[in-house]
């Protein structure tokens, strides 16, 4: 029997479970009552224990069996809907994959994508145009201009083709081909140079007045550009679907006004709001019904009363100062509230969710623990999406710098700077790759959950083992356990007055699945949310 499929996939599971249903429950379970039917599971322990099956255990009623740890579910509490975990499709992995032999290359993209055999990843981050993370200088946007040609409206220049070139679209139509449940977000780190003031597609940055240490980004958007960057992204989308490829949605712009000099670019609160509704006014034209994520940054530019230097991005909700737009509109033209973790408290996802009832997503993070990615899903986090994650044997190559140098060298930073233990490492001589352990964790999320789960709420971590719980529509629920401690952890799940215990391995993540109709107003309890730590970046 395979351990290797969603629940929906699961027929072998299914099969299996109908037989054992063949054994006659106890007079006392009722026809709406899941007691004496089978939670079938699987773990993930490193590499040598993968999507292992577990034991099918026996829902019974609560009789209070000892355990070591319990998970009590509330399903009448629920939250996010799920849309994916995976990682970005940045130059700088793709061009590594693409140093793989072909077959190489299919096993390593069939391991991350396809939920049979993989880990089932399913929800990917593109850029448009360049993003710091390449490795085939210069920099680019897709409306680079010909000599002597100083501004394009019409986007007559537009062009995927580099991306075409260098494997990009190749790279998601291999995994749509494993994973056709794949979707796809896509952001900008700066408009075409000619679009902004400094007619700089890379980040220039400034000392601010009476500073020696603290700078601005000096290249922005143009007021007058406004309206054609909108429309930029919709050729952007527009291209790609021409090639198999759905944008689910987009993000305003990646991390706006950050002080660096790889590409990026300042967007002040006023052009945000400005921004987003031509951004929306320009989809209904053409007729897309793509998403607008706002923000794209750090918790802690979201909102952070006790700074002067975050951006407090949440005031885009607010009206702007010469009334010509209502925070209302602002709020009505986006779809959700995209984060990074590198500075700030993860709490403030679950608190932006709260105040303005969009769903919440994390769109660029280096952190693989799956501890991480389960608390971010307690937190709200609909989604979460790794950046640059395949490198070569030497963590390289990619053009990422803190140097704040307006005149650097591209070619020494592509040469130096080295991202190690990302989570596919590619061999360029043996063309051969490994991935980290992380991988077979995180796909005890990914490989069964899909976007007819819904989080329900669920009790705090308890003796090392912690959590997250999700159901369909049908009552069919996913429970993922984390068991950190060194040795096996018996653990007792309750429902209503229904419970069984599983004895979860030492170091792993597991995954149960069953089916169990619960009045929709029935509580244990009113779980609380454990708290998290700040996370900061490398």
């Amino acid at each position: 029997m395979t351990s290797q499929t969603r629940w929906r996939r699961s027929s072998a599971v299914v099969a299996t479970v109908a037989a054992m249903a063949l054994i006659a429950p106890s007079a006392e379970a009722t026809d709406n009552s899941a007691w004496g039917s089978f939670v079938t599971g699987t773990y993930s322990a490193g590499s040598d224990h993968t999507w292992r099956q577990l034991p099918p255990v026996r829902i019974g009623r609560d009789a209070g069996a000892p355990a070591d740890a319990s998970v009590v579910i509330d399903p009448s509490q629920v939250r996010q809907r799920y849309t994916g975990i995976g990682f970005s499709i940045d130059e700088t992995s793709v061009s590594n994959l693409w140093k793989l032999t072909p077959e190489n290359r299919e096993k390593a993209i069939r391991l991350l994508a396809d939920p049979r055999s993989g880990a089932g990843f399913d929800r990917f981050r593109l850029t448009i145009g360049s993003p710091d993370l390449i490795e085939h200088l210069p920099f680019w946007s897709y409306d680079e201009l010909p000599p002597g040609v100083t501004e394009d409206p019409d986007l007559k220049y537009f062009s995927i083709q580099r991306d075409i070139d260098l494997h990009m679209v190749e790279t998601v139509k291999m995994i749509q081909r494993y994973n056709p449940r794949a979707t796809f977000i896509a952001s900008a780190w700066s408009a075409p140079a000619w679009m902004k003031t400094n007619n700089r597609f890379t980040g220039e940055v400034a000392l601010k007045q009476g500073s020696t240490n603290s700078y601005y980004q000096v290249g922005k958007l143009r007021d007058d550009a406004i309206d054609v960057f909108a429309r930029y992204y919709v050729k952007y989308i527009q291209a790609y679907a021409k090639q198999g490829i759905k944008v689910d949605a987009i993000t305003l712009l990646n991390e706006p006004g950050i002080d660096v000099v790889y590409p990026a670019m300042d967007i002040d609160i006023a052009q945000q709001q400005k921004l987003a509704l031509a951004i929306k006014r320009e989809f209904r034209t053409a007729g897309l019904d793509t998403g607008l994520y706002m923000h794209d940054f750090n918790f802690w530019d979201w909102r952070d009363p006790n700074s002067t230097e975050t951006k407090n991005y949440h005031r885009i909700f607010e009206d702007s100062a010469d009334g010509t737009i209502k925070g209302k509109q602002v709020l009505d033209a986006t779809d959700g509230l995209a984060f990074h973790p590198y500075w700030g408290d993860p709490k403030v996802m679950r608190d932006a969710n709260a105040e303005t009832g969009k769903p919440v997503h994390m769109t660029e993070t280096s952190d693989l623990n799956p501890a991480t990615v389960m608390n971010f899903f307690r937190l709200n986090a609909g989604s979460y999406i790794t950046w640059a994650q395949t490198t070569d044997q030497d963590g390289g190559t990619l053009h990422w710098t803190p140097a704040r140098d307006n005149n650097i060298d591209w070619a020494e930073v592509g040469r130096s700077t080295k991202w190690p233990n990302r989570l596919v490492k590619v061999d360029t001589t043996a063309k051969t790759f490994t991935v980290r352990n992380e991988l077979f964790q995180l796909g005890q999320m990914a490989k069964y959950l899909g976007p007819e789960h819904t989080r329900v709420e669920s009790s705090t971590t308890d003796n090392g083992v912690s959590n997250v719980v999700f159901k369909d529509p049908s009552d069919n629920f996913v429970a993922i356990i984390r068991n950190s401690n060194a040795t096996q952890s018996s653990v007792r799940v309750k429902l209503a007055d229904q419970s069984f215990v599983v004895k979860v391995p030492a170091n792993a993540v597991a995954t149960y699945r069953w089916h169990s109709k619960v009045p929709s107003d029935h509580r244990n309890h009113t779980p609380t949310i454990d708290p998290v730590a700040d996370v900061t970046g490398e």
